[in-house]
């Protein structure tokens, strides 16, 4: 018998009872569906639509008088899906599980034989790593589906007088408290133990005193590591690899299509039905073969118009794209590290520079595969390891400079892996940045921990390493070669950071915008970019979108009845009204052009998994879908795998994540196939490193953007007015 290769979505039809429901409807107001939700969520079926509440019984009666009106379930497949959720969550609820929330259901296994660390570890944890399952619904070709996901969920198991017995210390972690609805909620941080009682600051901003036997620790990766620690010492680190391995081999396609496959089989069995009594009937996964298709590799431009699918042919072949116009040959570099550290720095840097000889990626350095000439070094070493002894250091590097009437082409900095858990007021890392760039040099950081590699392993860091520094110096690695259109075209990514130092100081969200403009059939970033708080975000869109329009206009030479197209990547939960009017308020500038634009909304948080049988007797990413594979869920909406089965490490690594396109209806460019491949091909265009990312850069580039600008930010003596300069039409972010 023939091998038959199939492609499965985690997508299970469920059928619509060709009935209809009646419902009392009432006018919409947050209060009043939070009563009913918690008085009545037992006996009656509660959902906004619109600016109605429906409430749904089993029997006809309802609480609360309204219009009764009648709804045919086949023509109101959103109330069909609430529904068959609200069925579904009833009857887990019923049986004691431990089920929460509803957009998704939350279901994570109380079975200690489900238990992860207990595979591992041959004692008694006060954790515990356990199944978790989402369960949604989701319309795909106008039909519902039910959707099933599974992952772990590491929880606390004892309440905080445990680790107290066990000398492990609670002060300044998070504690959470159990709300009885399956859902613990963070209460705050642990400042001070008396006894048997905590004394927290709250998340409000109040201070409370606990009992110690009433609150959990969080299951944080901190707290658990710590822990970790505290019991095993030096043994840490091993058991910590086993449980990362345990997890992934979880997480693995071939267990999460079983695991997915159990639960589905359950729900099919049970019977479980409606909240009038209609039994939800279940179908086997949805075979997606047919729908898939696989979007061509994108195409890289490198030296003399040369061209490559594969970035490592191009460079061996042809050299960097500005190869013959870029203006920092002969490089002067000076070098920022430890006393202590000198000797093996200077070993590192000579590496980076000349390369590792053999090495199949990188026996030419920075210098030789970027065609830069021979690089001028000098070392500046800090007496000690904290913020001072850097700034001293630096600033003798920048006179030393002075002196010279010259100035360094790059700063590469060495930090430490301790660093990040600096304040940034007093972390070395940010001061240089700072320094470096109030006098527009590019800077390069490597942490001391990267040097314990050996030279197979190191070649490829410091190959990214060199391509990051090539681009900070204003160099071009290569462009994306696309089909020229009859538009002109502008993309527009946005991104996001949160900035703080914990949840009970004034944490603050900076958004990122970053643009990226294509010409002459390629794709280019532009040095418009910028980091702003939410409530000033709306504006500074529509400032960068006219400021570069405006450039282009004149640079792409655009004539009166062109066809203007702007292209925007967001990974937010939605767009908003003030965003498309900001929007909006720039296109009305422009009464020359024909303005077209796409609101393109990024998720990786979606439940939505490919199974494809191809790989199913692959070594690493069995049932992984290949790189480029994607699934039309409707016309505005398109599952798009941007890693796949080739990209996957190791054996262990579990199932890759795809990425869900979805196209805001008010929209007037809707071209989905064009948008998917254009958003493909930006996945591979990041000049952080060679290998395709998770995200496309426009969101990448702009997370970046917001999360440097957002911490240099606290520096007394930052101004964001230094990006004005030639460092920022550097990738100074990278």
């Amino acid at each position: 018998m023939g091998f038959f290769l199939t492609i499965l979505l985690n997508a299970f039809a469920i059928s619509v009872p060709k009935k209809e429901l009646t419902a009392s409807v009432i006018p919409y107001t947050r209060e009043a569906l939070a009563v009913l939700r918690k008085n009545y969520a037992n006996s009656h079926a509660v959902r906004r639509q619109g600016k109605n509440i429906l409430i749904v019984s089993s029997d006809g009666s309802f609480p609360v008088k309204g219009n009764i009106e009648s709804y045919d379930l086949p023509k109101n497949l959103g109330l069909f899906c609430f529904l068959a959720k609200d069925g579904i969550k009833r009857h887990l609820a019923g049986k004691n599980a431990n089920v929460s929330g509803f957009y998704p259901i939350n279901l994570v296994s109380s079975k200690d034989k489900d238990d992860l660390l207990s595979e591992v570890v041959n004692q008694y944890l006060p954790f515990k790593i356990l199944p978790k399952y989402t369960i949604d619904t989701r319309i795909i070709g106008n039909r519902p589906y039910l959707t099933i996901d599974c992952s772990t969920r590491k929880l606390v198991s004892d309440t905080c007088d445990f680790f107290i017995s066990g000398g492990f210390n609670i002060v300044g972690r998070y504690v959470v408290k159990d709300h009885g609805d399956g859902c613990r909620k963070v209460l705050g941080a642990v400042t001070a133990q008396n006894g048997d009682l905590l004394e927290i600051d709250l998340l409000e901003g109040e201070c409370d005193r606990v009992a110690a036997k009433d609150v959990y620790l969080e299951a944080s990766r901190e707290n658990f590591d710590d822990y970790l620690a505290h019991i095993f010492g030096t043994r840490k680190d091993v058991i910590a690899e086993k449980i990362r391995i345990s997890i992934s081999r979880f997480n693995g396609g071939v267990n999460k299509k079983r695991k997915i496959a159990e639960l589905k089989q359950y729900l099919k069995k049970a019977n479980v039905s409606l909240i009038d009594g209609s039994n939800i009937e279940i179908s086997d996964a949805l075979n997606v073969t047919s729908q898939s298709r696989t979007i061509d590799k994108p195409v890289f431009i490198f030296n003399d118009n040369g061209s490559a699918n594969w970035a490592e042919q191009g460079f061996k072949n042809f050299g960097p794209y500005t190869k013959r116009t870029f203006d920092r040959n002969d490089p002067s570099i000076c070098v920022i590290c430890g006393e202590d550290d000198k000797g093996r720095v200077e070993q590192f840097v000579r590496k980076f520079l000349k390369g590792i000889p053999g090495h199949n990626n990188f026996n030419s350095g920075l210098e030789g595969k970027f065609c830069i000439g021979t690089s001028s070094v000098e070392v500046f070493t800090t007496a000690t390891d904290d913020i001072a002894g850097y700034k001293e250091a630096i600033e003798r590097a920048i006179r030393k400079n002075s002196e010279n009437e010259s100035k360094w082409d790059l700063a590469l900095v060495q930090v430490r892996e301790s660093f990040k858990k600096l304040d940034v007021r007093q972390n070395p890392y940010y001061l240089g940045k700072s320094l470096f760039f109030l006098h527009q040099i590019p800077v390069q950081d490597f942490t001391i921990e990267l040097l314990r590699q050996k030279d197979y392993n190191l070649g490829y860091s410091l190959n990214n390493m060199a391509l990051a520094s090539y681009a900070k110096m204003g160099g071009v690695p290569w462009l994306l070669k696309s089909s020229p259109t009859l538009s002109h075209e502008l993309v527009v990514g946005i991104g996001s950071a949160t900035i703080g130092t914990g949840r009970l100081s004034a944490n603050q969200r900076m958004m990122g915008i970053t643009t990226v403009f294509s010409g002459d059939g390629s794709y280019i970033v532009s040095n418009t970019s910028k980091a702003v708080s939410p409530e000033n975000y709306c504006d500074a869109l529509s400032t960068t979108l006219g400021e570069t329009i405006e450039k282009l206009k004149t640079r792409m030479n655009w004539q009166k009845g062109d066809t203007i197209r702007l292209i925007f990547h967001a990974s937010v939960k939605k767009f908003n009204k003030e965003e498309i009017q900001a929007v909006r308020s720039v296109i009305v500038r422009y009464t020359d052009y024909s303005v077209e634009y796409a609101f393109l909304k990024i998720s990786e948080d979606h439940g939505l998994h490919l199974f494809d049988t191809e790989s199913e007797k692959k070594e690493k990413g069995r049932l992984a879908p290949q790189r480029g594979k994607c699934f039309a869920i409707s016309r505005h909406e398109m599952l798009i795998y941007l890693i796949g089965q080739r990209e996957l490490k190791q054996s262990i690594d579990g199932h890759p994540t795809g990425i869900v396109l979805n196209i805001h209806r008010d929209s007037t460019f809707k071209d989905i196939k064009y948008l998917s491949s254009q958003l493909f091909s930006f996945a591979s265009h990041s000049w952080r490193s060679y290998f395709p990312s998770p995200m496309p850069v426009t969101i990448s580039y702009s997370d970046l953007i917001a999360r440097n600008l957002g911490w240099l930010n606290e520096l007394t003596d930052w101004d964001d007015s230094v990006m004005f300069g030639k460092i920022g039409q550097s990738k100074w972010f990278l």
